[in-house]
């Protein structure tokens, strides 16, 4: 992977997702880019996918993803990450609990001439409204119960 490359991902993750800084996305993100993710299924483009980060993170303002491993084989980068974060905020529908999100998930990236074209965003939705909707005790009320009780 070209050292740009490399610092392009950094950028998309660090800029983009985690600050919520757009100011040079265009930097990032090519003319025609396209966004899926579990709730986005259809795709948005550029201006969609900055709506859509700037929702998710009013809803969770210290939303933040962190890289656990990346594998690249040529313009593709497979990127495994942990989010986390608080709900302080209105999350499709659901107002503010104060739950806190932690789920792995990954993001498949393309690149061309040096911007991202394409992001693939993989991880279990239904985790992250659980660990919103069921409060903490309960979860692990859950988890004890499981342990001595298995399917």
């Amino acid at each position: 992977m070209p050292a740009n490359d490399k610092i392009l991902v950094d950028r998309y993750f660090s800029e983009l997702l985690n600050d919520g800084d757009f100011a040079r996305a265009h930097e990032i993100l090519a003319p025609g880019f396209l966004f899926y993710g579990p709730s986005t299924r259809d795709g948005l483009d550029s201006e969609g996918f900055m709506r859509f980060v700037a929702e998710t993170r009013a809803a969770f303002s210290n939303k933040h993803f962190a890289e656990l491993d990346r594998i690249v084989d040529g313009n593709r980068v497979a990127l495994r990450f942990r989010m986390t974060g608080m709900q302080d905020g209105s999350f499709h529908g659901i107002p503010p609990m104060g739950g806190m999100i932690n789920v792995e998930g990954f993001d498949l990236i393309y690149i061309n001439q040096g911007k991202i074209t394409e992001v693939h965003a993989y991880f279990d939705l239904m985790t992250v409204v659980q660990q919103i909707l069921i409060p903490a005790p309960v979860r692990m009320f859950g988890e004890i119960v499981s342990r001595f009780w298995p399917r």
